[in-house]
């Protein structure tokens, strides 16, 4: 988007600076026509100098003369150069651009103000919808009472939820085309174009004036310096220059669409691929080979099984050890697979691979586990992770006594805070996410207490 905002920034530059420079340049031929009237009347005395000087000095007579005539050429050319600046002027109002680039920005304002409006609401609806969906997983646990009641509430918010998803993208896209239009940024380009050869008019003309001036006699050298101040303050290439800083802002952070909580809701009730096969590992493979494995497995749930069931073959072996080349392929393509559930939000897949690497490791120079390798992940700094976790292993407790059902779920709190903590989250955090889930399922405040203080001795 970053390229969108200054397209946005470009356009109201540029309405600006348009403006302003039709006025500045009708000021400065105002300037130049009151230059060009001097230059006429000056030459005209001068000349006539110079006849009356004719009888007493023909030298005198004769510098004054050239003088008059190079006064009344230079004032021709300041007329020439006041006629080519309005022409532009004028040639410029007639091409339209500036009434389509305002017309054009109008219309981005409006798509923009539409644009927040829904994304707020989106936020709100995407909330309403993973508290509801968490509710209706709980109470399928542990409330079964209310679960019909609740399951209808949550589809209604599914509903809002990805209807509100629908209408933001529709004006995001909507935004994008007219952003990324490229009549919007040729008629901008064309627009600065004629602006620039309006400038470099001004710009030849103030440097006729001053090669002019540099020409005359030492008596004119305090003129000389103040035209030379004048023309630095105003130089113009300084001006384009502070005109393409203008284009520059920071923006925003878009709205994510997604979170883990929310593809586990969506996920619900969606058929799980089964395979018995197994993934080949062992093999010798080069970095280029296994690079090329972890794309194919990370496009392929196919290969995300096979692989999976590879990792469940030798966790439940006699012995957990890989050789060096499967260790090496089986963590690679572990990160690769940890990257897709970062992007994609898939908390069920990432949490499989959390609980085969505590166990598998290898020997070489020293004994190396695979947690080790996978501990530095960014997808393990999410709450949303974590909580997305919980809840999973929630909705699958059978049901059973509320004594029963509450023993599982602070047995689930105690394993998870535990993974936590090895996967180096915020202690805060881990209490914070414990405190929550034990004071929405109404356990035992003593042994959630106890739990707390588990995890602080561990700190």
């Amino acid at each position: 988007m970053l390229y969108s905002q200054d397209l946005k920034n470009k356009a109201s530059a540029v309405i600006s600076n348009t403006n302003l420079g039709w006025q500045q340049t009708g000021i400065i031929c105002e300037c130049l026509q009151d230059r060009y009237e001097i230059e006429m009347k000056y030459s005209k005395a001068i000349e006539k100098l110079a006849t009356k000087l004719a009888p007493i000095n023909e030298f005198f007579s004769a510098s004054f003369g050239i003088r008059a005539q190079l006064s009344s050429q230079f004032a021709e050319e300041i007329k020439g150069e006041i006629d080519i600046m309005k022409q532009l002027i004028v040639q410029q109002k007639a091409t339209q651009y500036l009434d389509y680039v305002k017309l054009w920005d109008s219309q981005l304002q409006s798509i923009r103000s539409n644009l927040k409006a829904a994304e707020g609401y989106l936020k709100n609806k995407k909330r309403e919808y993973e508290i509801e969906g968490t509710l209706e997983l709980a109470y399928s646990a542990c409330q079964p009472e209310k679960l019909e009641k609740q399951k209808n509430k949550a589809a209604a918010c599914k509903k809002e939820y990805q209807q509100a998803k629908g209408n933001y993208l529709e004006l995001k896209q909507e935004m994008e085309l007219l952003l990324k239009e490229q009549e919007a940024e040729a008629t901008l380009d064309q627009l600065q174009q004629l602006n620039l050869q309006r400038l470099n008019a001004v710009k030849d003309c103030i440097l006729k004036i001053f090669v002019y001036e540099s020409s005359i006699a030492k008596n004119h050298l305090y003129d000389l310096e103040k035209m030379s101040d004048r023309l630095h303050d105003q130089d113009q290439n300084l001006f384009i220059e502070d005109f393409i800083k203008k284009t520059k802002q920071q923006e925003s952070n878009p709205i994510d669409l997604d979170s883990f909580l929310t593809k586990l809701l969506d996920s619900q009730g969606q058929q799980q691929i089964y395979t018995t096969n197994i993934y080949p590992i062992g093999l010798e493979k080069t970095e280029e080979q296994i690079e090329q494995e972890t794309k194919e497995i990370q496009e392929s749930p196919q290969k995300q099984e096979e692989f999976l069931n590879y990792l469940s073959q030798k966790f439940n072996s006699s012995s957990f050890q890989l050789t060096l080349q499967e260790f090496i392929q089986c963590t690679n393509i572990s990160i690769g697979i940890l990257d897709f559930c970062y992007e994609n939000k898939h908390a069920i897949l990432a949490q499989q691979l959390l609980q085969f690497s505590f166990g598998l490791f290898t020997k070489d120079i020293q004994t190396r586990y695979m947690q080790d390798m996978l501990v530095n992940h960014q997808i393990w700094q999410h709450r949303d992770y974590w909580e997305a976790v919980i809840i999973n292993q929630i909705s699958k407790i059978k049901k059973g006594t509320k004594e029963n059902i509450n023993t599982s779920i602070l047995s689930i709190l105690t394993q998870v805070a535990q993974h936590m903590l090895m996967f180096k989250l915020s202690p805060d955090l881990v209490r914070d996410i414990v405190q929550k889930f034990s004071q929405f399922f109404k356990l035992n405040k003593e042994i959630a207490d106890d739990l707390i203080q588990a995890i602080n001795s561990q700190v």
